[in-house]
């Protein structure tokens, strides 16, 4: 069975040569067959790209001495609540049985 997701990233970029920074808008497409192999593409404008950390050069000066970054997203999943005495107490009696 075929597994294929697509994600949208913002990667920003910065010239360690002459301090210019930009962002750019990633497409990622990641496919998985279901024996644990993954094939990734990434896409810029609707067309194939290299990865984001290779073969960058500055807008500005050209340099190939470039940082890039992948930005972090901004909406934040809640924290979980955290479990109570007895749900602890049973990990450890689980463990303790080699049951987990």
């Amino acid at each position: 069975m075929r597994t294929t997701w697509t994600s949208h990233e913002s990667w920003a970029f910065e010239c360690l040569n002459c301090s210019a920074a930009w962002t750019e808008e990633l497409e990622i497409r990641r496919c998985a067959d279901g024996h644990g192999n993954e094939a990734v593409v990434y896409e810029r404008g609707g067309h194939p790209c290299m990865t984001p950390w290779l073969d960058r050069c500055c807008t500005a000066c050209q340099s190939q001495n470039v940082k890039a970054l992948a930005s972090r997203p901004v909406a934040h999943a809640e924290v979980p609540r955290a479990r109570g005495g007895e749900d602890v107490a049973m990990v450890f009696h689980l463990r303790r049985m080699h049951a987990w």
